[in-house]
């Protein structure tokens, strides 16, 4: 197996509570294709028109500074 670098990419928005995980960098307007939800909507992936994950949202409060 040869395992590929990709520079990574994340996002946290703490009023939705939510991290998105960019996969192969921005996700152009419109490049989601479907999102599948996984783990009782706790965990969604986000593809491209040919089926392949594009980005993972992960729906869970950050914890705080010292917890």
């Amino acid at each position: 197996m040869t395992l590929e670098k990709h520079p990574g990419m994340w996002t946290y928005d703490p009023e939705a509570e939510a991290a998105y995980i960019y996969l192969r960098g921005p996700i152009a307007p419109g490049g989601v294709a479907r999102t599948v939800p996984v783990d009782h909507a706790m965990v969604n992936l986000d593809l491209d028109e040919d089926g392949q994950v594009i980005g993972i949202e992960i729906v869970a409060a950050w914890p705080a500074k010292g917890a």
